[in-house]
């Protein structure tokens, strides 16, 4: 079943026999790993879907992240991902991702598309604002897909830093950097893992009455800032 992309979701399109499968295996990996929570008053609070974002580590981070905020989130996950059939299928309905281009422009239409009507259905979406791994947990760049989609459907960010996890193999180190096989170390490096932390930001809300490109810019500097905080 292909996913439509477009402005209107089927409820089969969201829920499906493999989001139970989802739902069981983060809660026995959840089982395996210790996850400590910081800043639970901010998430708790927050009685909405959200956008979801954070610094990116390895493979393992968004299953990481519902384990920890206790939500499902669709991952945009760029689409060098889905590059066969098989992965396309583990992706998105396994994973729930959401692919995208890396490129700006007519490329990237599709998965906004999708993003935005998730978020009209009331699903939380996630996104990593530099749009690829950083080895030391830092937000290096805030690229502008989160601050966009927060501004066009009123939904609020939250920043989310995730710490202690422990390093799989680099994917450069793999044969032809293989994506796949980096997501999967990463999971077998973190179980038994009890030393993981989620440090959680206040939401930042988007002021949708304002001037599009004066607002991208103000939520990006607000989400830089609080990656900045939430390192220290």
């Amino acid at each position: 079943m292909k996913h439509r992309g477009g402005e209107k979701l089927l409820p089969s399109e969201i829920h499906t026999i493999f989001t139970q499968i989802k739902t069981a295996f983060l809660g026995i990996y959840g089982l395996l790993i210790k996850v400590r929570v910081f800043g639970k008053e901010f998430w708790w609070g927050l009685c909405r879907n959200s956008i979801v974002v954070a610094n990116h580590v390895t493979g393992s981070d968004s299953f990481v992240i519902q384990i920890a905020l206790k939500r499902r989130l669709f991952m945009m996950a760029a689409r060098r991902w889905f590059k066969n059939r098989f992965l396309d299928f583990v992706m998105t309905f396994f994973c729930d991702m959401v692919p995208v281009a890396v490129e700006k422009g007519i490329k990237n239409l599709r998965g906004i598309k999708r993003a935005l009507a998730l978020l009209e259905q009331k699903q939380s979406v996630g996104i990593y604002p530099s749009g690829d791994m950083s080895r030391d947990g830092m937000v290096h760049l805030i690229y502008d897909g989160a601050a966009y989609l927060s501004f066009k459907s009123g939904v609020p960010i939250v920043p989310v830093y995730v710490k202690n996890l422990a390093l799989g193999p680099c994917r450069t180190e793999l044969a032809l950097g293989d994506d796949a096989k980096e997501g999967v170390g990463s999971l077998l490096h973190n179980i038994f893992n009890r030393k993981i932390e989620v440090h959680i930001a206040a939401p930042i809300y988007p002021r949708i009455d304002a001037d599009r490109r004066e607002e991208v810019h103000r939520i990006n500097s607000r989400i830089q800032r609080s990656f900045e905080d939430l390192c220290e």
